[in-house]
């Protein structure tokens, strides 16, 4: 199983190359900035392709709202931290 960087590494090609996409479509400028200075990778970034990858289940008949749990779930398992209230 890849460790927590190599993850986070392949979650970064797919920001990436999903927020070039998004530009290229709809022209927009960013709507929330990077929550760290230098930080190459805004939230809002991250929320859209999240959306993304949520609509695309819903289309292919997945609850979203149980995906979105399951990942919590594997983020506390893998990680040993909560997150959120």
């Amino acid at each position: 199983m890849p460790t927590e960087a190599r993850r986070a590494e392949f979650a970064r090609k797919a920001l990436a190359s999903h927020a070039r996409a998004h530009t290229q479509a709809h022209a927009t400028l960013r709507r929330w900035p990077s929550v760290r200075a230098g930080d190459d990778i805004a939230e809002c970034d991250i929320v859209d392709l999240i959306t993304d990858l949520l609509l695309l289940a819903r289309l292919r008949g997945h609850d979203p709202a149980s995906i979105v749990s399951k990942a919590e779930r594997h983020v506390y398992a893998e990680t040993g931290r909560r997150y959120g209230p």
